[in-house]
């Protein structure tokens, strides 16, 4: 009887140890490779990529419609700091260097002429100061007022935004300030391709890796891509980290200069479940690693 109990004991401490032993390991997995997305990513976009390495933080930014500037919608974001997380937002959202297609309907430059400084953050109330070379009264700041406040509202400790124009209050704000208005955001709308690009070595001879970008995370549900006489791409083909591309390292780099034009055809499909297929023809864009 004591040797069955001293046996049992032991199974049920190597079980345990078994246990705790999974869950470490699980702990280690998700300290090693965590995306930790906001409310505003997961109403637009659904769950994150699962990124390998690192911490990344899903955020979105608003852009308003060439077409009806009324009207903001997001795009997704992805930063690698928990530090001025807003800070960084803007100053992507008014670099005019977004990854947008040449035929999307966002403004890609809607604050090209304005710098924007977050002047104070207290009880919920976020005060932007923003600054411009040319006259306010050229610039129409309805579409300015709307994306900024919806990107800066995405964070929890952000209720009301007012803006100062060179420092001295915009007119016609309300009391409290501008606040969450969802009759001003559009709905997302199915993924597509934004352009081809490549990176080189060094010596700008060798092609290294040719990367077909989308605009938000995608899974692949299929993919080619041809050169400009039509034959297939040969190489090792991979999804980027992030799910925002394809990936290729072509068999024959040197045959692909900046400007050859190539053909993507791809079916790929988003994490809310949005579809898109086509075929797209560009030209190889320079992009810097």
């Amino acid at each position: 009887m004591k040797i069955k109990r001293v046996i049992h004991i032991l199974s049920v401490l190597l079980f345990l140890l078994a246990v705790i032993g999974c869950q470490q390991e699980q702990e280690t997995a998700q300290a090693e490779g965590v995306v930790q997305a906001n409310t505003a990513y997961l109403d637009n976009f659904g769950d994150p990529p699962y990124e390998t390495k690192g911490r990344a933080y899903a955020r979105v930014g608003y852009l308003p419609l060439r077409k009806n500037s009324n009207l903001v919608r997001a795009i997704p974001l992805f930063l690698f700091t928990d530090q001025n997380q807003l800070g960084h937002i803007l100053e992507t959202l008014t670099s005019g260097q977004l990854s947008l297609s040449a035929e999307s309907d966002l403004q890609d430059s809607f604050a090209k002429n304005i710098d924007i400084s977050v002047r104070s953050l207290e009880g919920g109330l976020l005060v932007l100061d923003l600054a411009s070379t040319n006259a306010w009264s050229a610039i129409d700041l309805q579409p300015v007022v709307k994306a900024l406040t919806e990107t800066a509202v995405q964070f929890s400790d952000v209720t009301y935004v007012r803006f100062l124009l060179d420092g001295r209050p915009m007119t016609n704000m309300p009391e409290k300030g501008f606040e969450h208005n969802p009759e001003d955001v559009a709905v997302v709308t199915k993924p597509t391709l934004v352009d081809i690009a490549g990176t080189w070595h060094n010596d700008e001879e060798d092609l290294e890796e040719i990367s077909v970008r989308f605009d938000r995370p995608i899974t692949v549900n299929r993919f080619a891509l041809y050169d400009n006489t039509g034959k297939k791409v040969e190489g090792e083909y991979f999804t980027s980290v992030l799910q925002m591309a394809v990936v290729i390292h072509p068999d024959n780099p040197k045959r692909f200069k900046e400007g050859s034009e190539l053909q993507a055809e791809w079916d790929i499909v988003d994490a809310l479940g949005r579809t898109n297929k086509g075929t797209t023809r560009l030209p190889l864009k320079h992009i810097e690693h």
